[in-house]
């Protein structure tokens, strides 16, 4: 099927065979953009009828105005699709990553952000003690507290590569590139000018908030399958979870 012609109906996108994996992936929280060429070519076509058909289950298709996809939960509506939650350090990593984004001269050659080069940002921009805490560490002064803070921050990298948001040199993390989807983390400065100094003090501050109604995200009914649902952080040194 030439999925450049326009579907006549939603049976005609549901029974084409990519359907399947394009839906699988939307559910899991995946963005998709330019990259997945035959998805993207498919959620141009047939966005009017499946953005019907997500309705049903609660959740929109979002067409971001860098021209990639996702599902957000509709929260007027049950959310049918259960939303998956990133957490602080995970946000904070996106921020981080929207500001080299946005700032190509910081990157380096192809665009490529060493995990190394990450760390020792975000020690520049955060306390060491909400540092430590955000890297599940008592402290960071030993050579050993570093790998093991290491582990962690890449683990959150998986979870961001996993959303779509941005692309791994091999499963080790230790290098990654930028993605479209990591606007989302902007929010909060996107009206506004949106300088160096304004992101680096969104992540030093942790604060985003992509939709203000938190509360009435909790309370939806949810399935097994997951989608991203943009929420808020406090600026606050408490737990957070944010919904991604």
């Amino acid at each position: 099927m030439n999925v450049n012609t326009p579907y006549q109906s939603l049976a005609e996108v549901i029974n084409d065979d990519l359907f399947p994996e394009l839906d699988s992936r939307l559910r899991r929280g995946e963005h998709i953009d330019a990259r997945h060429t035959h998805l993207y070519s498919m959620l141009q076509s047939g966005e009017t009828w499946l953005d019907l058909h997500y309705q049903r289950y609660g959740v929109d298709l979002i067409r971001a105005q860098e021209d990639y996809y996702f599902l957000r939960p509709n929260l007027g509506n049950k959310n049918l699709i259960r939303s998956k939650k990133l957490d602080e350090l995970s946000m904070i990593l996106g921020q981080l990553l929207a500001l080299y984004h946005l700032d190509p001269e910081q990157l380096e050659g192809g665009g490529w952000i060493k995990a190394d080069t990450l760390f020792e940002r975000l020690r520049m921009l955060v306390d060491d003690e909400r540092l430590a805490r955000l890297l599940e560490r008592r402290k960071i002064d030993t050579q050993l507290d570093r790998e093991k803070a290491m582990d962690t921050l890449k683990r959150s990298l998986r979870q961001l590569a996993k959303l779509g948001m941005i692309r791994m040199e091999g499963m080790k993390a230790d290098r990654v590139q930028t993605q479209p989807p990591l606007m989302r983390f902007i929010e909060p400065v996107r009206a506004g000018q949106m300088t160096r100094e304004s992101l680096e003090k969104l992540v030093q501050s942790g604060s985003i908030c992509l939709e203000a109604e938190e509360e009435a995200a909790d309370e939806r009914t949810t399935t097994d399958t997951t989608v991203p649902n943009d929420t808020a952080t406090k600026d606050n040194n408490e737990s957070k979870e944010v919904e991604a």
